[in-house]
């Protein structure tokens, strides 16, 4: 007879399958993890967010959060090709106070461990031929940021977590946890 799981996950997208898979690196087992939708693709946030993370910000615990997920999204390969493109983040400033704020974030990222630095109008147009540089005054440049493949790294994790043993069950909908007695 089966036992029940001990962990069930609601969702399969990004978050669910990075948590499952944050739990079996941690040594838990027993794991399920429910999605309302096919498994092959996930429907929800996860296949229509733009991807782009940038890891400069004032609270220090998101930005090494989004520090993690770089490093994480690199690691993560198939046939060579990692889950994240680290093309780096520009952010550009049109007026002073935009670029003394550009400024303290610079000084965040540092203070976190994420390089980056500000460039002149000149360094971000060299950069980014593409800009219109005549209202430029500088830019923040973290080499680092990049595009996220959320989807790609979805379909990994799965692979990667049900071969530790994780359990994905698609197409079943949540419709009320109950708990008794303190347990769900």
């Amino acid at each position: 007879m089966e036992s029940s799981p001990r962990i069930v996950i609601i969702g399969a997208g990004i978050v669910g399958t990075n948590l499952a898979d944050e739990l079996v690196t941690r040594g838990w087992n027993n794991i399920t993890v429910l999605d309302q939708g096919p498994l092959n693709m996930p429907g929800g946030s996860t296949s229509h967010a733009p991807g782009l993370v940038f890891q400069t910000n004032p609270s220090k615990s998101m930005a090494l959060f989004a520090k993690y997920t770089v490093e994480k999204l690199l690691s993560l390969t198939e046939d060579g090709v990692s889950c994240f493109n680290q093309v780096g983040g520009l952010e550009v400033a049109t007026t002073e106070t935009r670029l003394a704020d550009l400024k303290r974030k610079l000084g965040y990222a540092q203070s976190w461990g994420i390089e980056g630095r500000i460039l002149s109008r000149e360094e971000c147009k060299e950069l980014y031929p593409l800009l219109n540089d005549d209202d430029i005054l500088g830019g923040l440049h973290v080499p680092t940021d990049g595009l996220a493949s959320a989807a790609r790294a979805v379909q990994l994790l799965i692979k990667r977590t049900e071969a530790a043993g994780v359990k994905y069950i698609g197409n079943t909908a949540v419709t009320g946890i109950e708990q008794e007695n303190r347990r769900v």
